[in-house]
């Protein structure tokens, strides 16, 4: 769901930053000392999304310095920080010049983020300064790998592809997301091709947590919360994987200050074990509700044009296709240093920040647009369903239960 202009401002407030972003946590993070010995100077290209806040925030609380570059929409969100606007696409003005211009004066930093969905940008920006800097990050996708049927994929396995003729004709988004997991593979080649041994790739899962306008983890503990029968997905034993945002970023710091390369899934929780009954579960514990859930087979469901990630959030069944889609082999990220904090934390933090944050501001946008009487709800354009498609499907599934036992009997 596109975030607007009034959504981001209202979220940017500087004097909630900190509850509004979750940094909590960040301070018993195993390497997480206060400030570090050695400032860096950081580029990070965008930075004004769901995970460049929190990763901006992060550094700063470490004492780094920070440069933002994107095209100045969001900039309000840190004020105080150097800001060069420009843009990613080159024949949009000014586009990297500048970028370029402040190459030309001899500008380096120690480290680079970049967190494109646009091989090309990543092309353009990564050659330009693979000079004037000494490391990149590049934040790629699990959507890489080009094989879903296979369990436990590490960073070895092969990734998506796609015809050379149709990539160079993807230079803005949007663009047909078939691609978009090869558009990330070419992303990943051209950090590597411009920073030899000096780049670091991270390929993470479903961002989850504070700033998720996408909504669809939320969809759950707010579901859940509301209690009463709860229409779940497959079996409660399906497994899933997730993360949350503030989890990611943390180990993207962790990365950039010990100068870590390579390539690596990232995904939680680490150590495995999440399932979408336990997800629900935890949703029932962290907000005391009184929820029950009747799982409904997945074919069944989408028959009834409810489908997984979309309708049913999250979830993806586990069938011959898709079996390892939510089993990554996080092995390599965990002996680096990746650490995840407790679900019920991110289902608080998750919850307090759409409650205190999202919801004022969409409902002033609302009011801003005439639409005093206008309601929030899941389903429809957002991930989910509606209480009303809810209680019809429950329905029919107990029906179908119920002839299939009248015939057998």
């Amino acid at each position: 769901m596109h975030q607007t202009r009034r959504e981001f401002l209202v979220t940017a407030s500087a004097a909630s930053a900190a509850a509004l972003l979750g940094l909590g946590p960040w301070t018993q993070h195993a390497f997480a000392t206060g400030k570090v010995a050695k400032q860096l100077k950081i580029l990070f290209l965008g930075g004004t999304g769901m995970l460049g806040p929190h990763v901006i925030k992060i550094l700063l609380d470490r004492g780094h310095e920070v440069t933002l570059f994107n095209r100045g929409n969001r900039d309000e969100m840190f004020p105080d920080l150097e800001f060069i606007q420009g843009n990613r696409i080159v024949d949009v003005e000014p586009g990297l010049k500048p970028l370029q211009d402040e190459v030309d004066k001899g500008r380096r930093w120690d480290a680079v983020i970049d967190t494109a969905s646009v091989h090309a940008w990543v092309e353009n920006s990564a050659k330009l300064l693979k000079d004037s800097a000494d490391h990149y990050t590049y934040i790629s996708s699990l959507s890489v790998y080009a094989d879903n049927s296979r369990v436990g994929l590490d960073e070895e396995d092969a990734v998506a592809t796609m015809p050379d003729d149709v990539a160079d004709g993807i230079t803005a988004l949007p663009y047909d997301m078939t691609y978009y997991g090869a558009v990330k593979a070419r992303s990943e080649d051209a950090a590597r091709r411009h920073f030899p041994g000096k780049a670091l790739v991270h390929r993470p899962g479903l961002l989850v947590g504070p700033r998720d306008f996408t909504h669809r983890f939320t969809y759950w503990p707010y579901r859940v919360r509301e209690g009463g029968e709860v229409l779940a997905p497959g079996e409660p034993d399906h497994g899933l994987q997730f993360i949350d945002v503030r989890d990611l970023a943390a180990f993207m710091v962790l990365g950039i200050e010990q100068g870590t390369t390579g390539t690596f899934n990232v995904n939680g929780p680490v150590g495995g074990g999440m399932t979408i009954g336990k997800l629900l579960d935890t949703c029932k514990k962290a907000t005391g509700s009184d929820a029950t859930y009747t799982y409904a087979e997945g074919d069944w469901l989408a028959g009834q044009g409810v489908n997984p990630w979309a309708q049913m959030p999250v979830w993806i069944p586990p069938g011959p296709e898709m079996i390892g889609f939510h089993t990554r082999d996080l092995s390599k990220a965990a002996a680096a240093g990746l650490t995840t904090r407790p679900l019920e934390a991110t289902i608080a933090d998750t919850l307090t920040w759409f409650d205190e944050e999202y919801m004022p501001m969409w409902t002033q946008a609302m009011a801003d647009r005439g639409e005093t009487d206008a309601t929030f709800g899941f389903g429809g354009n957002r991930p989910g369903i509606t209480r009303e498609q809810e209680a019809e499907l429950l329905a029919m599934w107990k029906a179908r239960g119920e002839a299939g036992e009248q015939n057998d009997g």
